[in-house]
């Protein structure tokens, strides 16, 4: 059953039996017990979804790790001076501000610094390093969610007495060249495979709990707000919301009430139970507009601000940008998407001059969501071409890119599974993508765009299990996404453009039933013209929204792919 946007949808096959012993195991619903079995939750699993919430029993064993905390141990005894070097988008502020917030509550000397996407580029370099250790003297300088393979500029400070450590979770390339480093990673070998799906601030939450054991803490400590701040990185780093992930978000969004940080009160309805989604689609991209306009210091100046009237200042600042970014998202978007007709095409890749490069990859993000394939979006970077990509399950970015570089199709370039960036000269561009796609084709070539849906269902009942049951699926993204649904048989009664790039409708099934529906970056797209002008019947591939359920009937459905 092949949708409008290319993509073969299929119904998740479940057995009968299985169903229904999981519902009446664990006391559930028929849908509910089949979305469990769909996502393969395991009966732990469904069962700390409903009933109870584990305790965070996490504990470290691992020699970086211990190592790491005797640096910082020297540090607090001896009054010398730390520098936290961090990434500029959520998972690194937050990163910096566990840190930050410890070091400065224990009387422990420190600075932070992020550096500017466009004049500094993403981690450490040695010219920036040259210009941090001349301007200030530390002892010790801590990567956060980079670092992973710059193994020459941790060469370069530790020929100039310095010590670092890397507290990171991206690929390292080359684990040979980092044996005798301090990089507390879960893809550093030895490491225990639980960790492996970590963001760098869950990794600095337990450095943090580790150091209190060894530190004499002369303030209390608020590990629920650190905790919150985890549960942050973790949705919008975009880790997979299973097992501890999962823990770590339910936990920490419930232990830590937002009314004690009211820093976010403008950006954020406080007053509200926290969702995945309020994170994931409102606050992250909130935060992580800063950077992508050039303004990597604001959304950390929030954080750490104490002043009323500077956080409103700072808070106003962070939505006017916000708002100038999706301004310009929507631009570049329906620029690429026009009339994107070539469906057959196996991995997307989009060029176009002068782009934002940073909005390179939501961009690339919006091409996967419609498409499902992997996407790579290049722009001019004065003499170069810089690359943001995003990927599917099964197609590794962060592997393809180390291929790439170690044949100098590009210059640098690093990510993880489902993202990366990279730098490359204009003359390799066409050589690059045809690397690309044959490894797309050696890697994934039983691989057929398939998607997979739940079961059909009417309005009625996606209500009914809307009110009763969708709550517990939470926290919601990756890995552990908001369930696909077929509505059989519906037309579109009216629809409404919305910022020249969504869809606002109204839908009437056979049973002559209406419900409420949105369509996000459809406008310019086959799915755009289907929902708008189509007469005929159609089948609808939706998701429930879960911000917008409404006691009375009327509820809305997320529209993500169509079939005539």
């Amino acid at each position: 059953m092949k949708s409008v946007n290319g993509i073969n949808w299929k119904i998740n096959s479940i057995p009968e039996r299985l169903i229904l012993k999981n519902k009446q195991k664990f006391n559930i619903s028929y849908l509910l017990s089949k979305i469990f079995l769909d996502k393969k939750y395991s009966d732990d699993e469904i069962y700390n979804s409903i009933y109870k919430l584990e305790e965070d029993k996490l504990i470290y064993n691992n020699q970086d790790f211990i190592i790491a905390s005797k640096f910082v141990l020297d540090c607090y005894k001896n009054k010398k001076k730390i520098l936290i070097f961090g990434d500029y988008d959520v998972d690194g502020y937050s990163s910096i501000y566990l840190l930050y917030d410890f070091f400065l509550n224990n009387n422990i000397k420190c600075d932070y610094f992020i550096p500017n996407r466009f004049s500094d580029g993403y981690g450490p370099n040695t010219i920036l390093l040259k210009k941090l250790i001349n301007q200030n003297i530390y002892d010790l300088i801590i990567f956060v969610d980079c670092g992973s393979n710059s193994i020459d500029e941790i060469n370069f400070l530790e020929s100039h007495g310095l010590k670092t450590i890397v507290i990171d979770h991206h690929q390292i390339y080359d684990q040979k060249k980092f044996e005798k480093s301090i990089i507390i990673n879960p893809l550093k070998n030895p490491f225990d495979k639980k960790y492996s799906i970590f963001c760098a601030t869950t990794l600095v939450y337990l450095f943090i709990k580790y150091l209190m054991k060894i530190i004499k803490v002369n303030k209390k400590i608020n590990l629920d707000k650190y905790l919150f701040f985890s549960a942050i990185a973790t949705i919008c780093d975009q880790m997979p919301l299973r097992g501890y992930n999962k823990m770590i978000v339910k936990k920490g969004f419930k232990n830590f009430n937002l009314n004690n940080f009211k820093n976010f009160n403008k950006l954020i309805n406080i007053n509200k139970k926290l969702k995945s989604t309020d994170v994931g689609y409102t606050l992250g991209p909130i935060l992580n507009s800063a950077s992508r306009l050039g303004y990597s210091y604001l959304p950390l100046s929030l954080l750490i601000e104490k002043e009323n009237i500077k956080v409103k200042n700072i808070s106003e600042k962070l939505i006017l940008l916000n708002e100038k970014r999706k301004k310009i998202q929507t631009k570049t978007f329906y620029l690429l998407n026009k009339n994107f007709e070539n469906l057959n095409q196996k991995v997307i890749f989009k060029f176009e001059k002068n782009l934002n490069e940073g909005l390179l990859g939501i961009i690339a993000a919006n091409f996967v969501e419609i498409y499902n394939k992997p996407s790579f979006i290049f722009t001019n970077s004065g003499n170069l071409i810089k690359c943001s990509s995003r990927s599917v399950n099964g197609y590794n970015i962060g592997n393809i890119l180390y291929s790439a570089i170690k044949k100098k199709l590009i210059i640098n370039g690093g990510g993880h599974s489902m993202a990366g960036g990279c730098t490359l000269e204009k003359d390799k561009l066409n050589e690059f993508e045809k690397f690309v796609n044959l490894h797309y084709i050696k890697n994934l070539k039983n691989f057929e765009n398939i998607k997979f849906y739940t079961s059909d269902q009417n309005f009625d009942s996606l209500l009914f299990f809307a009110k009763k049951d969708f709550n517990i699926l939470e926290p919601l993204g990756n890995n552990n996404n908001s369930p696909f649904f077929k509505l059989r048989c519906n037309k579109i009664i009216k629809y409404k453009i919305i910022k020249n790039l969504h869809l606002h409708l109204i839908i009437k099934n056979m049973h002559n039933k209406s419900c409420t529906c949105l369509a996000f970056n459809v406008i310019g797209t086959k799915l755009g013209d289907l929902l708008m002008y189509s007469k005929k019947e159609i089948d609808l591939i939706v998701q429930i929204n879960n911000n917008i359920i409404k006691k009375n009937s009327d509820f809305n459905l997320i529209i993500k792919d169509a079939i005539a």
